[in-house]
């Protein structure tokens, strides 16, 4: 019988460990996640349906063509900076977006455009990127694709080389998109101290405090993202930011609604939510 009992011991324990598919105290967390995805399927369905999406205008971004101006005018290049990461990250896809708007107004105006980059697929796509701007603006044959370079994978590395490139360039203008690291201090220094106009936007909240001492305009966090969508005027891109911030809208009401009941001494909607 005991030797039974130490048979069916481990079977026991397995079943009583065992995690569940779903929490049963979590049900609220399931409906606000398919309310979000609901509002997010609707505004890409409504994008894709022709309906207008109109996004407010981003500082960094109205202020970019005034800044490729001032290259023109001074007679130096322009420095776009794609980030520190991969092209897996979300925030280099984004810095890849406004790096379109950046070089269609350089190829329009004439501005010198040096593109350096830390990974060899993020080069390639830029290259292409910065190639078929010149080519739109019937002026391909002043595309220098040395001017769009690999640099090195290691930080540092492609941090001073960056650095380098701003200090011997002269730059008038300096577009820092995309994620960055410690390095974010570094490349504000050394543009501001250039002399060159710092527009820099990334979706690191604990680089943003440098972005934000250290240059002109700052896109702050999920800007980028909104910048990309508005850029490229994908309907798909703009939809789903319209139900993402619909859904921020509607969680923001939830509170402030669940503040007021708690100062009039109502606590069913923190009861109805488990709280």
């Amino acid at each position: 019988m005991l030797a039974a009992w130490l048979l069916l011991l481990p079977l026991t324990t397995m079943a009583q460990d065992a995690p569940n598919w779903f929490r049963p105290d979590g049900g609220w967390i399931l409906v606000g996640v398919l309310a979000v995805g609901a509002l997010v399927a609707t505004g890409i369905l409504q994008g894709r349906a022709g309906r207008a999406i109109e996004t407010r205008p981003i500082a960094g971004l109205v202020a970019a063509e005034d800044a490729i101006g001032r290259a023109v005018e001074m007679g130096r290049p322009v420095v776009f900076v794609t980030g520190t990461q991969s092209i897996t990250k979300p925030g280099t896809v984004a810095g890849l977006s406004v790096l379109r708007l950046v070089a269609e107004k350089c190829a329009e105006t004439g501005a010198r455009l040096i593109v350096p980059c830390i990974d060899t697929i993020v080069t390639r796509i830029a290259t292409e990127t910065v190639e078929e701007a010149y080519r739109q603006a019937g002026r391909h044959d002043q595309f220098v694709p040395d001017d769009v370079f690999f640099v090195s994978n290691r930080q540092l590395a492609y941090t001073a080389a960056v650095n380098g490139v701003i200090e011997r360039e002269h730059p008038a203008t300096v577009f820092l998109q995309g994620e960055f690291s410690a390095e974010s201090l570094i490349f504000g220094e050394t543009g501001s101290r250039a002399g060159a106009m710092m527009i820099a936007g990334t979706d690191k909240e604990t680089q943003l405090p440098f972005f934000v001492t250290t240059c002109d305009h700052t896109l702050i966090g999920e800007e980028l993202y909104g910048a990309g969508a508005a850029i490229s005027e994908d309907a798909q891109l703009l939809g789903s930011l319209r139900g993402v911030d619909l859904g921020r809208a509607a969680v923001l009401a939830l509170v402030a609604l669940g503040i007021v009941l708690e100062i009039a001494g109502v606590g069913w909607l923190r009861t109805v939510l488990g709280g």
